[in-house]
């Protein structure tokens, strides 16, 4: 019953690499998911250098090495230093168990193969070596460790370039892969044939008479020479030369390669990639690993591409009595949101480096205190979510929220308003003097995320929950609202039930369709009171890390506390309520105050106004030169993103 719980499964994968000493890769462990994982995070945060790691570790499915470790491999101030790469299996059926058994780790019932590479003093090269098991004994089955192959798909690939190479070489590979010995020679036999034939072409007899002639009379007088003009004998690899590869859309006559987009041309280079995997069945275990491959691809085609590769992991493993388990396990690194969205967080490993101080020495031999930037691995799935958060953020993190697992800076916003308002305000506001273009250009790289009228609280332990000494952001900012009591007042009606119609001057403002979408009802829904969150924080031991700015009642009522905004907010206002001026008048004239007037209001009314079309009305009277000041709390926000982030994720 065990061994079928396994097969099930699909047998080993690889669960774990660890890496030491490889670039920014010092001592590294990266965990992966069985079927697909995905490598996120900026550039020159270790992606290709885990995958790179992945392709010395392990054996190519082609057997045709194509990477060597260079001495330049190793990270700086490790010169001279071995470097490690140790490679963990799990899931093993038990027929796996009983062919790795010198790999295996009886009380884990996991495999594990190190390789070391080291300098030769006598070659002055890198040369490698392979042990086996926790122990790190000799690899007495060196076959069985190379069933577990990968192959790799390139970044930055020119599709059109390799599959129309005048080399062939991947077209005879594809070839080699599909049809068997006697189909090849078949093949070639027949196709020399058919160039035979052509020999007798007019052109060709015509040719080769005219030749024939001149260079009789050249020759017949010593010793006579006779010509042919004929096709030399074809070789497999001589005739894929001469192949081309053409496409169109269906229906279409298909033409040369370069007539078709960039992205269909890549995902047809792709697919031959994939035919190559056809020889994983061979192999207990392929890794497809893939850089980028969302290249040259519209949202809607990354999709697509995705769940075919998750189709190719899935359907891949074969019940491994009868020969091996042939499984697939693709792991691809991207800066694509698309792609991270549409996998869930658990399938997700971000990769961030740390810039960390250590003791080395200079030129003559004296410590020093030196900053390395190192990788660190932060696997999603380990975060401490509840399941619920969890399908909670996987819903939630849409193409344009995934960003933010690639963001040095992040703001959570509740609403459109702040989503739209608080780039212009920093930009034309706070950082407007000619001396703040830095600001303003920091400012424009941060991620501001609108998590809608949801609890704050899930993504604050995405975000700063810490596995492997590793967060994904060393600091985050967050906007809420107070939203106090709006001490809204409530008469009684003849019958003594509390009177639910609005006085006579509101009734244009209610009736106004305005879009908005936060519901008087969700209001209480949630709680992302500034106290509650830090308390948060602090329970997932991110106390400090967190900023938290608390708008006095809810942003669009405490933009009216500086009075220099009351023209461009009434402007706005009446834009959607032009009969509505002695309305806007009793706002100013609260006795607590215009901005809990302007709040009493939207709390009162769900159809008040509509919040996007007064932040984006708001947002372009500013960006026309219309006087405006931030309050207190967005400037503190504002400031509190471009805070000093040392030794933080960068």
């Amino acid at each position: 019953m065990h061994q079928r719980h396994n097969q099930t499964q699909g047998g080993m994968y690889l669960s774990r690499l660890g890496i030491k000493n490889f670039r920014s890769c010092y001592d590294l462990k990266v965990d992966f998911q069985p079927g697909i994982t995905l490598l996120v995070g900026e550039n020159n945060s270790g992606k290709s250098n885990v995958i790179e790691s992945l392709r010395l570790a392990t054996t190519p499915l082609n057997r045709r090495g194509t990477r060597w470790f260079e001495d330049t491999d190793l990270s700086r101030g490790r010169e001279g230093a071995e470097a490690e790469f140790t490679a963990t299996y799990d899931g093993l059926t038990d027929t796996q168990r009983a062919h790795y058994i010198t790999a295996l780790d009886v009380d884990t019932h996991q495999a594990s193969y190190t390789t070391t590479y080291w300098k030769d003093p006598v070659r002055q090269q890198m040369r490698a070596s392979v042990t086996a098991g926790p122990v790190g004994g000799p690899d007495a089955e060196p076959a069985k460790r190379e069933q577990i192959t990968h192959v790799y798909l390139a970044p930055l690939r020119d599709a059109q370039r390799e599959l129309d190479s005048s080399d062939g070489s991947r077209l005879l590979r594809i070839i080699k892969y599909l049809t068997t010995e006697d189909d090849q020679e078949k093949f070639r036999t027949t196709a020399n044939d058919s160039l035979k034939e052509l020999t007798n072409h007019d052109v060709l007899t015509s040719t080769t008479g005219a030749i024939q002639t001149h260079l009789g009379k050249l020759t017949d007088s010593v010793r006579g020479q006779s010509v042919q003009v004929t096709f030399a004998e074809y070789q497999l690899h001589r005739l894929a030369r001469s192949l081309r590869v053409k496409m169109a859309e269906s229906g279409i006559e298909p033409a040369d390669l370069a007539e078709s987009g960039l992205g269909y041309a890549n995902l047809l280079f792709i697919a031959t990639v994939i035919l190559e995997l056809r020889k994983a069945q061979s192999a207990e275990l392929t890794l497809f690993l893939v850089e980028e491959p969302e290249a040259h691809l519209h949202p809607q085609l990354q999709a697509v591409l995705l769940d075919y590769l998750r189709e190719q992991a899935e359907a891949s493993p074969r019940d491994d009595l009868q020969g091996p388990a042939g499984r697939i396990q693709v792991i691809a690194s991207t800066h694509s949101p698309n792609l991270a969205s549409s996998v869930g967080i658990e399938n997700v490993v971000a990769l961030r480096t740390l810039a960390e101080q250590e003791t080395a020495q200079d030129d003559k031999g004296r410590d020093i205190e030196v900053l390395r930037r190192k990788t660190h691995s932060l696997p999603l799935a380990k975060l401490d979510l509840a399941d619920n958060e969890r399908r909670k953020i996987n819903q939630y993190l849409d193409a344009t929220r995934a960003s933010l697992l690639f963001a040095r800076r992040v703001v959570l916003v509740e609403g459109i308003a702040e989503a739209v308002l608080l780039p212009v305000i920093a930009r034309h506001c706070l950082f407007n003097g000619d001396d703040q273009a830095k600001q303003r250009r920091d400012f424009h790289g941060a991620t501001i995320i609108n998590v809608g009228s949801v609890d704050f609280a899930p993504y604050i332990t995405l975000l700063l929950s810490e596995v492997n000494g590793c967060r994904l952001l060393d600091r985050l900012t967050v906007i809420t609202d107070r939203d106090p009591d709006p001490e809204l007042p409530k008469k009684k009606s003849e019958d003594g039930q509390p009177d639910q119609t609005p006085p006579a001057e509101e009734l244009e403002a209610t009736t106004d369709d305005g879009g908005d979408e936060d519901q008087i009802g969700n209001r209480t829904k949630v709680s992302n009171r500034k106290e509650l969150l830090e308390e948060h924080a602090a329970a997932i031991g991110a106390a400090g890390h967190l900023i938290v700015a608390e708008a006095p009642h809810t942003l669009e009522a405490d933009l009216l506390t500086p009075m220099a905004n009351e023209p461009t907010l009434r402007a706005a206002y009446l834009k959607q309520h032009p009969k509505s001026q002695q309305h806007w008048g009793d706002i100013l004239t609260h006795p607590k105050g215009r901005a809990f007037g302007f709040y009493q209001k939207l709390c009162k009314h769900a159809k008040f106004i509509s919040k996007g079309e007064f932040a984006h009305d708001v947002a372009l009277a500013i960006q026309d030169g219309a006087a405006f000041e931030a309050p207190q709390y967005l400037t503190d926000a504002v400031h509190g993103v471009l805070a000093d982030q040392q030794g933080g994720a960068q």
